[in-house]
């Protein structure tokens, strides 16, 4: 298990922070926002972005962070295959075509009310997976699932269908990414190159990945499977949280802003919803994304924003902010927030099992003087 440490961060008026937890797997947090509602950027800064590091407390002897050069990089890709490959760095970037810029949300599955912060949004850049497995000439036959080998040991597996564009996906394919934020990606969050699976949780994306297998085995394969006994899907299901800092706050009557964001893996998020003391839900707003442009045009060079007929906003797999106005009447509230998504999930009453990553709805206390 690693301990994670105190860490707070003055950024723009906006304060960080969180608590000291002992969480396997997860190595430090860009935490819950405790300013003022939305007021905290859409896209997480690369130096405040959770770091998750699968192989610590799930490997025995994990060596730590990977320290590869980008000219020593190298990816095999064997198995059911009829020409295995290994790949260079500059073969990634070699097509200038490939290679684009999406926008996806990190999610750690132990991500939950009780451990906030184990969440962030950036900007990735890499190329499509599936070009260079077809390169490869892999057996469409017989392949059911890519097997996937990072430099640390750690491993996982996806089904050979998320591999390829589907028309009625509202997710990107699988990346081979080597860039985050704008900047080369760096060795704590996987570089000089990883996978992105968009939509699932951040064990799917393996960090420093140096071999891709071919198998027509069914089995589940993984390091969190196999060890710690995670789902093998792990697409990310619909989850929401509140950033206003009002969790057992005392705070003055009248116009008060709830705020937060909502995400899930299975669709775009479809509704939030907001009830007070006990009352009906009713529909909080989601910010639109010519708004969130406004406010960093690095969103609108995305591939999601570019292209509307492919993608439909909200995005799946990507976070989207919300913001509810309650006009607070003296006396002590209790607050729920809910989230559903364009497939039909919503957040459940309740969940027990830390596995899953599942979060139930969302509720806290609230003074008003």
């Amino acid at each position: 298990m690693t301990t994670r440490r105190n860490f707070i961060k003055q950024s723009g008026g906006l304060v960080i922070g969180a608590s000291i937890l002992s969480i396997g797997g997860c190595d430090s947090i860009a935490v819950e926002p405790v300013g003022k509602g939305i007021d905290f950027p859409f896209l997480t800064p690369t130096e405040n972005f959770f770091l998750q590091f699968g192989g610590d407390g799930a490997l025995q002897n994990w060596p730590g962070i990977q320290q590869i050069p980008r000219g020593n990089w190298r990816l095999a890709i064997d198995g059911l295959v009829g020409t295995p490959k290994s790949l260079s760095y500059s073969d990634l970037d070699a097509d200038d075509s490939l290679i684009r810029t999406i926008l996806a949300s990190m999610r750690c599955i132990l991500d939950n009310n009780a451990v906030p912060g184990l969440i962030g949004t950036a900007t990735w850049t890499g190329v499509p997976l599936y070009p260079f497995l077809e390169q490869a000439g892999m057996d469409l036959g017989s392949a059911k699932r890519l097997r996937f080998y990072g430099a640390d040991g750690f491993t996982n597996n996806i089904k050979i269908e998320k591999v390829w564009p589907n028309a009625s996906s509202e997710l990107s394919e699988p990346l081979l990414v080597f860039g985050m934020n704008s900047s080369p990606l760096r060795p704590e969050h996987g570089g000089p190159v990883r996978l992105l699976v968009p939509g699932h949780y951040g064990y799917k994306s393996i960090k420093w990945v140096e071999r891709i297998e071919v198998t027509a085995d069914e089995t589940e394969f993984g390091t969190y499977q196999e060890v710690l006994g995670y789902e093998d899907d792990g697409s990310i299901d619909v989850t929401c949280k509140t950033t206003s800092h009002l969790r057992g706050a005392r705070i003055d009557s009248g116009r008060v802003q709830l705020a937060g964001f909502a995400l899930s893996g299975l669709g775009g998020v479809s509704g939030l919803l907001v009830s007070i003391d006990g009352s009906e839900f009713e529909p909080a707003r989601i910010l639109s994304l010519a708004e969130l442009v406004a406010g960093d045009p690095l969103l609108g060079e995305t591939l999601q924003a570019k292209n509307p007929t492919l993608f439909s906003y909200p995005f799946a797999g990507v976070w989207s902010f919300w913001e509810f106005i309650w006009n607070a009447v003296p006396g002590e509230h209790s607050i729920r927030v809910k989230a559903s998504d364009s497939a039909g999930n919503e957040q459940p009453e309740i969940d027990t099992d830390p596995t899953d990553g599942l979060n139930p709805i969302v509720e806290f206390s609230v003074s008003v003087e």
